[in-house]
């Protein structure tokens, strides 16, 4: 999907001006987020498969990742400085 997506948000995000560091490092925390809640999650699906365990104790074990993911996500999403601190030193 990173392939697939990332060149089509790319005019947009020039357009509106939106760090292309910025918004990877959003894109994949999302993604993340995505492979471990279904009804697509490859990760939860697979790491049920190789464990041999039932999805509902998958999704009740992985709660605490998960809400630390979405509040990251928040926020980067509202707070920039925090994901372009170490692109800003480096750069």
């Amino acid at each position: 999907s990173i392939i697939i997506l990332t060149p089509l948000f790319m005019p947009m995000l020039m357009q509106y001006g939106i760090d292309p560091v910025h918004f990877g490092i959003f894109f994949i925390i999302c993604l993340s987020i995505g492979t471990m809640t279904p009804p697509l999650g490859t990760i939860m699906f697979v790491t049920c498969a190789v464990t041999g365990t039932k999805v509902e104790e998958f999704v009740k074990e992985s709660w605490p990742f998960l809400v630390i993911l979405i509040i990251a996500a928040l926020l980067m999403a509202f707070v920039p400085s925090i994901s372009m601190f170490l692109p800003n030193l480096l750069f």
